[in-house]
C-alpha cells in the first residue's frame, strides 16, 4: 500500500480517537439543491439544479458501500459530468484515482493548476520527522486545469474557482451560484467559528493564513449562503466561519477541537 493511502486508512483512524477534530455531515439530502455523502471523516458535496448535478471532490480510495450512499441522495454517479478537486489529497482524490474505482466515470475533472504539481511528483506533499512525502494519487489524462478566478458552467450552474493555497499550493475553493462556498480544506470549524486548517496536515500553515484574508474579502462581497467544508460540515454562519482565520486550529484527546464530533469517525 503506497505511504499516503496508508496513513489514511490504517494510521490516522487510529491516531485521531478522541481528539474530535472532524465532524463532516451525515450523508443526505439538504436544502437549496445540496447534498452531501459522507465517508468517515471526509464529505463529497453535490449541487443539483435544473436537472444537473455536479460533485466537489470524490473521497476515498475504494470507500465500501459507496453506492448505497449515491442512492439515499438519489443521486447517479455515471451522471455526474463535472467534478470539482478542491485538492489532490488521498481523501478529496482518492475516489477518482485511476489505480481504484472512479466513482464519477463520466466526468470531466477540474483541479487548480499549481496542484498538478503533487501529480506528477515534482514537489513534496509534507514532511515528517524530516522525510518528505509525496502525494500518491494517480489521475486519468483529461483534467483541466483551473486558474485562479475561473468560470466554468455545467448546464445553467456557474463554477467560480478561487485559488486559496496553503493546505496545499494548488488549493482551491468554489463559489457555486453566487451563493455556496465550498472550502475545502482551508478552514476548520467548530462552535466557536472558524479557524485556519490544522497545521499537522496543513503543508504551509502562515500561507493558508494569508489566503484565508483573500476568501474572507471574497466571501464579504458576495451573498454566500452556505459554506460546505471538507471535514466540518455544512455552516450557514458565514462571518463566524472566519472568525479565528488568524489563529490555527488544534486538536488533542485532552482539547478535543469539536465536542461535538464523533470520539471514532469510523464509527459514525
Amino acid at each position: 500500500m503506497k505511504l499516503m493511502y496508508l496513513f489514511d486508512n490504517k494510521i490516522k483512524p487510529y491516531l485521531s480517537r478522541g481528539k474530535k477534530y472532524c465532524n463532516p455531515a451525515h450523508t443526505g439530502v439538504l436544502p437549496d439543491g445540496i447534498s452531501c455523502i459522507k465517508e468517515s471523516d471526509v464529505n463529497i458535496w453535490f449541487y443539483t439544479k435544473d436537472g444537473v448535478s455536479i460533485a466537489v471532490d470524490s473521497g476515498h480510495l475504494n470507500f465500501p458501500d459507496i453506492q448505497a450512499r449515491f442512492d439515499k441522495i438519489g443521486i447517479n454517479p455515471n451522471n455526474i459530468r463535472h467534478v470539482f478537486i478542491t485538492h489532490a489529497d488521498v481523501d478529496h482524490c482518492g475516489g477518482i484515482d485511476s489505480t481504484g474505482t472512479n466513482i464519477f466515470p463520466n466526468a470531466q475533472v477540474y483541479l487548480g493548476s499549481q496542484e498538478e504539481a503533487y501529480l506528477n511528483r515534482s514537489v513534496y506533499r509534507i514532511k515528517k520527522f524530516g522525510i518528505k512525502i509525496k502525494n500518491c494519487v494517480q489521475l486519468d489524462k483529461g483534467y483541466r486545469k483551473l486558474e485562479d478566478r475561473e468560470i466554468v458552467t455545467a448546464g445553467t450552474i456557474k463554477v467560480q474557482a478561487f485559488h486559496i493555497p496553503g493546505h496545499t499550493i494548488g488549493h482551491m475553493c468554489y463559489i457555486v451560484d453566487d451563493f455556496i462556498l465550498f472550502s475545502g480544506d482551508c478552514l476548520a470549524v467548530n462552535d466557536d467559528g472558524g479557524y485556519s486548517f490544522f497545521d499537522f496536515f496543513t503543508q504551509y500553515p502562515d500561507m493558508n493564513k494569508r489566503s484565508l484574508i483573500k476568501l474572507k474579502n471574497i466571501v464579504k462581497d458576495s451573498h454566500i449562503k452556505y459554506v460546505c467544508t471538507g471535514h466540518s460540515g455544512i455552516r450557514t454562519n458565514i462571518e463566524k466561519v472566519f472568525s479565528h482565520i488568524d489563529k490555527s486550529a488544534t486538536f488533542s484527546k485532552k482539547h478535543p477541537f469539536d465536542e461535538k464530533a464523533p470520539w471514532d469517525f469510523r464509527d459514525s
